[in-house]
């Protein structure tokens, strides 16, 4: 009974000593992100955690008004790649170059730790990264009579090849005058992510170095040239859907039979086992013939804000998030690719899958991070304004003159 006694009066000391933060994160399944909670609150018991689980569609707008209150709350934050910058700039993150040593460091991809830095200083840390490519069905490739495409990074094909090989896998079935099957669906259909490599590849910029101009640069006669590609996808040679509005809506098409190939990121290796009897397999990112080989990268990042009251207590939940055991834990249950070295050293029975050794590839040799700028938030709004409005039909270069104007107003701002 004393003993009974003198274990209630400790876990109430505990209990009553316990620092709480806040964390607000990506709406990802509660169940798997509890799993970690719970895993960090075992190692730490003297820290709560309430963990605010906020959808993607609301992230952004809620993360801008938590952090103009300027109240130190949330402590941690979940932080797109691409935003780093403009947290960084408005005072909303903490700089962690003296948290971190420079083994630490040396565990991340260096293209995570270009777009978790700014100014010179590193803000953001890195949770996942990410890569594309081309996902094939093999059984229309086989119905059709068409060569798999190549699956070695040495040879993979170029743009012209992708679309000889979409117009010939892009069927009316039934002769009723609608597509059946589709050649080649985008899963992010305007998003500067999977558009950027495109024209990046004929030697576009998608901005000026110091993060300010887009002017001259995403409606240079390569950005346009690349862009008019990506119309003529949709408008002149038809093998590709609009209207697909998000990730799942491309999977679903590419799962069930109505496209034959999917430009789409690595998590689908993970949740394309949502159609099971799809047989499908993985070519490299394309490229222009004798140009550049570019591959989008970047992910969701951790950051502190730079108000917090409780330091150390988000500096534990930080370094227990992107830690190895951490990352390991959650990409077995969600899938995204790591930005930890280790994590794929750690697990060769899921990393050692030729597709997963195609994406690795090409995170550590032709990623390519999105632009560093304070004001990102409105520059990729405005750019997915234009590429929406150009997959359904406008001008590309009139859409981009007009939307140069537009951003370089907004940027201005940051000066």
């Amino acid at each position: 009974m004393r003993r009974l006694f003198v274990l209630l009066v400790l876990f109430i000391g505990i209990f009553l000593s316990a620092t709480t933060i806040e964390v607000l994160w990506m709406g990802w399944p509660q169940d798997q992100v509890m799993q970690l909670v719970k895993a960090f609150k075992d190692e730490n018991p003297t820290v709560e955690v309430d963990i605010q689980l906020v959808p993607f569609g609301q992230l952004f707008q809620t993360l801008e008004v938590r952090l103009a209150a300027g109240d130190g709350t949330p402590d941690v934050y979940i932080v797109d790649g691409p935003n780093t910058a403009s947290y960084a700039a408005r005072g909303y993150l903490l700089a962690l170059d003296d948290y971190f040593t420079d083994e630490e460091m040396d565990d991340w991809f260096s293209a995570s730790i270009e777009e978790g830095s700014y100014d010179g200083k590193f803000y953001s840390v890195p949770y996942g990264t990410s890569s594309a490519g081309i996902f094939y069905n093999k059984a229309i490739f086989e119905e059709y009579g068409i060569p798999f495409p190549p699956e070695g990074i040495d040879e993979r094909l170029t743009w012209d090849e992708v679309v000889e090989i979409a117009r010939a896998l892009t069927k009316d079935t039934n002769n009723d005058g609608i597509t059946d099957i589709w050649g080649l669906v985008i899963e992010q259909i305007d998003r500067p992510y999977l558009i950027f490599p495109i024209v990046q590849s004929l030697g576009a910029r998608a901005l000026s170095s110091d993060g300010f101009v887009s002017q001259g640069y995403i409606n240079s006669k390569e950005f346009i040239e690349g862009t008019t590609f990506y119309w003529k996808l949709f408008n002149e040679w038809k093998i590709s859907p609009q209207g697909v509005p998000d990730s799942a809506i491309a999977r679903e098409y590419f799962g069930t039979g109505k496209a034959a190939m999917m430009l789409g990121n690595e998590w689908n290796i993970r949740r394309m086992s949502q159609y099971p009897s799809v047989e499908f397999g993985l070519t490299p990112f394309p490229y222009f013939e004798g140009g550049a080989i570019v591959t989008p990268t970047g992910s969701w990042h951790v950051g502190i804000n730079s108000k917090t009251r409780k330091l150390d207590e988000a500096l534990k939940f930080t370094k227990f998030i992107t830690g190895k055991e951490a990352v390991i834990t959650w990409h077995m249950l969600n899938g995204i690719a790591p930005a930890r070295y280790d994590v794929y050293e750690a697990l060769p029975e899921v990393f050692g899958n030729p597709m997963w050794q195609t994406f690795l590839y090409e995170m550590e040799h032709t990623a390519v991070a999105r632009p560093v700028t304070p004001g990102y938030s409105q520059y990729e709004l405005m750019l997915r304004e234009a590429f929406n409005s150009i997959h359904y039909g406008a001008d590309p270069k009139k859409t981009l003159d007009d939307a140069a104007i537009r951003i370089d107003r907004e940027l201005r701002r940051y000066k």
